[in-house]
């Protein structure tokens, strides 16, 4: 594959056919997450649960992969979990840690081999407040690493296009909070923004993102003997 000598009314096929990642794959990985987020929502009927207090509000698929530009190889997706437990911002950050334990138990003991040519990998864990995992192809050719990420509802029903009251960002303000800690509070907000713009942008950051691939082993080599 050749970005540089592919005229440019032919980068668009070239994305479809070369850069995105293969459908089957695609497919493979919705049923994968979907399947996950259906054990987190229905956790309530299972035996204990009453114990834990918590309850699945809404979930955001977030990511390359929610937002239409995940590149073919690896690739990542974020789930973000808002639950009714958050109150808020200081909820979240003083509950998350034992909520993502019982997440991850309840993950491990519904997978079982859920979804046919998936793999289901708990990686070492090196995000704080955040569970990560890997959806991995039998051939191991392709892969997306997932964040499933506890939130606080902060924003609510929030319809496609409106903006979030100012109370909001105040109540953020307030929190005392350290920058981007909060992020994935605002998750609908980055996944509307990106979703609504014309598939060319996505292509675009598409070829982005496979050109720093190409170029990256070579940045670290030379890197290395400055």
């Amino acid at each position: 594959m050749d970005v540089y000598r592919t005229p440019a009314a032919e980068l668009d096929g070239l994305v479809a056919s070369s850069l995105q990642p293969p459908a089957e794959f695609v497919g493979a990985a919705r049923r994968a997450l979907g399947n996950l987020s259906a054990a987190l929502r229905e956790r309530g009927g299972r035996p204990g649960a009453a114990a834990q207090r918590w309850r699945v509000l809404k979930i955001v698929k977030g990511g390359s992969s929610g937002r239409g530009t995940a590149l073919r190889g690896g690739c990542d997706s974020e789930l973000v979990i808002f639950l009714d437990c958050f109150k808020s911002y200081e909820d979240q950050g003083a509950h998350r840690a034992e909520i993502l334990n019982e997440m991850r138990a309840l993950l491990e003991s519904s997978w079982q081999d859920t979804v046919l040519g998936l793999s289901l990998e708990f990686p070492e864990q090196n995000m704080p407040g955040v569970l990560q995992l890997r959806l991995a192809s039998t051939d191991l050719e392709n892969w997306m690493d997932v964040s499933l990420v506890p939130a606080f509802d902060a924003l609510g029903q929030l319809c496609t296009g409106a903006k979030p009251e100012p109370r909001v960002y105040s109540s953020l303000l307030d929190s005392g909070s350290r920058g981007g800690e909060h992020a994935a509070c605002f998750a609908e907000l980055r996944r509307n923004f990106v979703n609504t713009r014309p598939t060319k942008l996505k292509n675009l950051i598409l070829l982005v993102k496979h050109w720093y691939r190409q170029v990256r082993p070579l940045v670290r080599v030379l890197a290395a003997g400055i």
